[in-house]
């Protein structure tokens, strides 16, 4: 299957095999930080947001 696609088609793939990646890691990192937020740790690190 990968012998038959063009150089532009694979670059294209991997593109968005790392922004879907990308975004994965984004979405988890959102709830993370809320509870992270929730719990004080933040504040014990010492970051001000």
């Amino acid at each position: 299957m990968a012998q038959n696609t063009s150089v532009g088609s694979s670059f294209l793939e991997g593109f968005l095999r790392i922004m879907v990646f990308a975004l994965v890691i984004i979405l988890i990192a959102i709830p993370v930080c809320i509870l992270l937020d929730k719990l004080g740790i933040f504040d014990m690190l010492g970051w001000q947001f």
